[in-house]
């Protein structure tokens, strides 16, 4: 009932899906239930996997029990050209239909688990650069002991070759990488390249899709990529579009396979206070002010901004400045890259330009323009595109830690495990007591913000001009 209701299937489907239902329940008859009960989909499935556990048809493990409940929501997922030719016949009245089709249809049959991303904290911190949201991941599992032993004996495995290869598509999964009976992509050609759009299983933000190449080859970000993510915006305008890095350090976690990720959301970085610098054959050239180096071009002509963004690559490409530590080439390679990010709006094309450098040292082995040392009790991880535009995705142990924080800061007693727990965030705690008069009523409010203002830190730390160097920045700019 619920496929025929959610338009996932019609009548005519009704038998076939049961029967494949039927199958992996390992029933061989029905009886038609007369008086059907209003649940939801968790409700719905969590009843089927205690079924299935009870039976032993699966084990009672998270992944186990992920890769069931995929496979049977996958018997509910239409064909992939259907919904392709659905997409495009909705895109022929508007974009955002096709887009608004696509994702209710994947959160339906659970590709998207809104109710796991549900379970995700937000707040916001007020900043000297604006709002920045702040999130703590907590809607990825976490796994499971017997999860991590079948590790160890699983055979190796090279298909697909990464989790965003096109062979995902209906792939039915095993120990370690997840099913995919639920995923469907679009196709879409962006300057005269293959590449599908879908999206995340566990979104960050509204509508967050991912545009990967049909092809699997390492990222790139070049003249190319741009004219890519200015397709991409030409085609689906109510969408931003960007790419992270193509270096180590500041290129996010999946650098094998060329990709973008976008969506339906306006980021802090979007909304930050710009100054016009100069203006190069009807392209605005602007400085934002935000905790990183970021230039923002603005023309109603594409290739117009193309040829603009294409001189910033260039420039920065070369740009070596030792007195600021800022190295574009050593011995072990090239350090400058470029984060851009891509819109549509009031009638012109904006392209942001977020300036990189991957240069390790011995004092900052994970990166001169990475978080230091200093800020890792509250984030350790690479700096991607989504946090460059001010979106902390913080991680999960946050929430149980923050809450020991809180009972520290309160003068509460703590268990031994307390006690480790809170050594690591000792002199942070201790300094937002110094600086605030905590109680009950206001402790929380103090924390979130004191994650807000370490944040904000962390985004300073990566930014290749600092604060002492904005002559420096300006003078970059200026010289386009």
């Amino acid at each position: 009932m619920y496929g025929k209701k959610c338009e996932l299937i019609v009548e005519e489907d009704y038998y076939y899906t049961l029967n494949g239902i039927l199958s992996i329940l390992h029933l061989n008859e029905y009886e038609e239930v007369k008086e059907h009960v209003e649940l939801t989909l968790d409700e719905i499935i969590d009843g089927i996997l205690a079924y299935a556990i009870k039976e032993s048809i699966i084990e009672n493990t998270t992944e186990s029990k992920d890769l069931f409940d995929t496979k049977l929501m996958g018997l509910l997922t239409p064909r992939p050209s259907e919904i392709t030719k659905k997409f495009y016949a909705l895109k022929e009245t508007s974009a955002k239909l096709a887009t608004d089709y696509f994702y209710k249809l994947s959160k339906d049959v659970n590709y998207i688990r809104s109710s796991r991303i549900s379970k995700d904290i937000h707040f916001d911190y007020e900043s000297e650069y604006g709002t920045i949201n702040i999130s703590i991941n907590m809607s990825k599992p976490e796994k499971d002991p017997n999860d991590i032993k079948k590790l160890l004996t699983a055979k190796p495995s090279s298909y697909p070759r990464c989790m965003l290869c096109v062979e995902n598509v209906n792939y039915e999964g095993r120990i370690g990488f997840p099913a995919r009976q639920t995923l469907r992509y679009i196709p879409i050609t962006l300057n005269n390249e293959k590449f599908n759009i879908q999206y995340s299983p566990y979104s960050y933000y509204n509508e967050h899709l991912i545009c990967f190449h049909n092809d699997h080859f390492n990222m790139r970000v070049d003249e190319q990529t741009v004219r890519e993510l200015i397709d991409f915006v030409k085609q689906i305008p109510h969408y931003f579009i960007g790419s992270n890095a193509g270096l180590p350090i500041v290129g996010g976690s999946i650098l094998n396979h060329h990709h973008f990720q976008g969506g339906k959301a306006t980021l802090p970085m979007e909304n930050a206070k710009a100054t016009l610098m100069k203006t190069i054959d009807e392209v605005d050239i602007y400085k934002l002010h935000w905790p990183m180096s970021v230039i923002r071009l603005i023309s109603k002509d594409e290739n117009k901004l193309i040829e603009v963004a294409k001189k910033v690559f260039s420039n920065w490409d070369k740009y070596h400045n030792e007195s600021l530590m800022i190295i574009s080439y050593d011995e072990s390679g090239a350090h400058n890259a470029i984060t851009p990010i891509a819109r549509y709006k009031n009638g012109c094309y904006e392209l942001d330009l977020v300036l990189r450098n991957n240069l390790v040292t011995k004092e900052r082995p994970l990166g001169l323009y990475h978080p230091r040392e200093d800020y890792w009790h509250i984030k350790k991880e690479n700096i991607g595109l989504i946090e460059v535009m001010g979106l902390a995705i913080l991680p999960s142990r946050l929430n149980k830690e923050m809450k020991v924080v809180e009972k520290y800061m309160l003068n509460e007693s703590l268990t031994n495990e307390e006690k480790e727990m809170i050594d690591k965030h000792i002199l942070w705690a201790n300094d937002l007591l110094a600086n605030n008069n905590v109680n009950k009523e206001n402790v929380t409010n103090v924390i979130e913000k004191g994650i807000g203002e370490v944040f904000t830190k962390v985004l300073k730390d990566c930014a290749v001009f600092n604060d002492d160097a904005q002559n420096e920045f300006d003078s970059f700019i200026l010289d386009l």
